[in-house]
């Protein structure tokens, strides 16, 4: 995958919005609230013109329009896969979403024919396993699908299938590290692992440090999100990501929608140059800012620093998103809980999810307990780690709905 530069995106940029127009009824609407032709939108700077879609706009588009919202903009049967992530939202993914992560699996990491790789991403509706599966078969590498949980057994698949490569959440490959090392082995002597992938945790960049020092494992990360495939990749120098070729990512003011210059911290905001499903403008809820400044790898893309934050009604956590109106459809269901609030927090290198709930006196903690966990699993996927009873009054009137204490 070569870099293209700016006049081959903007190019390209025209024949998407073309496409996307004339095929795509919620952009023709988007166009068209906004008064912009297609014809107006000539380079990268003239994408200010066209309003911005956000996380939460594009939910409430597909609940009206299932199941793409009028984003589709090519008939459904030409989709490789779709995907169910939180809301529920639909993603659509043709081949293209792939080479981006085959070019990161194999440029970047080395990953080679033979190479026995561990995919320990999740593989139940969201992308992320499947993806990165994809993309290592087309590699000839042989995959472990290996999927999140059982870390004991995992430590045993990984040894005795002697994996050389990884491919998941940093912090769940930490664990089995030190599961591992739990179980009387010495990672680095007994083990075989020489790589590994990891996304969907701001805290890779301190897990990575103990990766490389104590376990001489090469670790790289990615960015990016359900709605649009890889979006961003470190290379061998790892001072940032570089912006995938497929994409033109913007840093935009939240408020004032302005878009930002070098080392500015705003949204990142992404137009998929891509003929299946081509979000133009979509904003992430990621906060980060960027450099171009020249990269010693020689590659002359914009560079993401880091994502330092989110904005809007979800919040990141596990890899996985939690919408505030799944966290209410949840706590709808038990009558017991007057108010609520979920906490996140990192317990040694791992999210942490707290639910702090106001409830009367007279509840039986161990069955509410059991409730609350079973609710917010059957709704947006994922497992309260501890749950703190107060009593009413003790939340403040005007308290957050969620407090995000992981990178203070």
């Amino acid at each position: 995958m070569s870099s293209r530069n700016k006049e081959e995106k903007e190019t390209r940029l025209r024949e998407i919005v073309e496409h996307a127009y004339n095929n795509a009824s919620a952009i023709q609407e988007k166009f068209d609230r906004a008064g912009v032709k297609p014809s107006d939108i000539q380079t990268v700077e003239d994408l200010s013109r066209i309003p911005i879609t956000t996380k939460d706009d594009l939910l409430k588009l597909q609940r009206a329009n299932p199941p793409f919202g009028g984003f589709l903009a090519v008939p459904i049967y030409k989709l490789n896969r779709i995907y169910v992530s939180p809301g529920p939202i639909y993603d659509a993914f043709d081949q293209t979403r792939v080479e981006s992560q085959i070019y990161v699996f194999k440029d970047i990491m080395g990953a080679r024919p033979g190479d026995m790789v561990m995919v320990s991403f999740l593989y139940h509706m969201v992308p992320a396993g499947l993806t990165s599966t994809d993309a290592l078969d087309m590699i000839g590498c042989t995959v472990i699908p290996a999927g999140v949980g059982n870390t004991e057994l995992q430590v045993q698949i990984m040894h005795e299938l002697k994996a050389t490569g990884y491919c998941g959440f940093p912090s769940f490959l930490m664990s089995t590290i030190k599961k591992a090392e739990e179980m009387g082995y010495d990672f680095r002597r007994d083990f075989n692992l020489k790589w590994a992938v990891g996304t969907g945790e701001r805290h890779i960049q301190v897990l990575r440090e103990e990766f490389e020092s104590k376990y001489g494992l090469n670790v790289i990360q990615f960015y990016g999100t359900a709605d649009l495939g890889m979006v961003a990749y470190e290379c061998a120098e790892k001072k940032g990501m570089h912006c995938a070729d497929d994409m033109i990512v913007e840093i935009v003011d939240p408020d004032t929608g302005k878009r930002l210059g070098p080392h500015e911290e705003g949204e990142v905001v992404v137009t998929v140059l891509n003929d299946s499903y081509p979000l133009i403008r979509f904003g992430t809820g990621d906060l980060s800012f960027y450099t171009n400044e020249p990269c010693p790898c020689g590659r002359t893309s914009l560079r993401l620093t880091h994502i330092s934050g989110m904005i809007g009604d979800h919040v990141r956590v596990k890899g996985m998103f939690i919408h505030h109106r799944e966290l209410e459809e949840a706590m709808s269901k038990i009558d017991q809980v007057s108010k609520y609030q979920l906490v996140l927090s990192l317990r040694e290198h791992k999210d942490w999810i707290c639910l702090n709930v106001e409830t009367d006196s007279a509840v039986a903690p161990e069955a509410l307990t059991q409730a609350i966990r079973e609710r917010c699993k059957h709704v947006f996927k994922l497992t309260i780690d501890e749950i703190n009873f107060l009593s009413k009054g003790e939340l403040a009137e005007d308290a957050k709905l969620t407090m995000d204490n992981r990178w203070k």
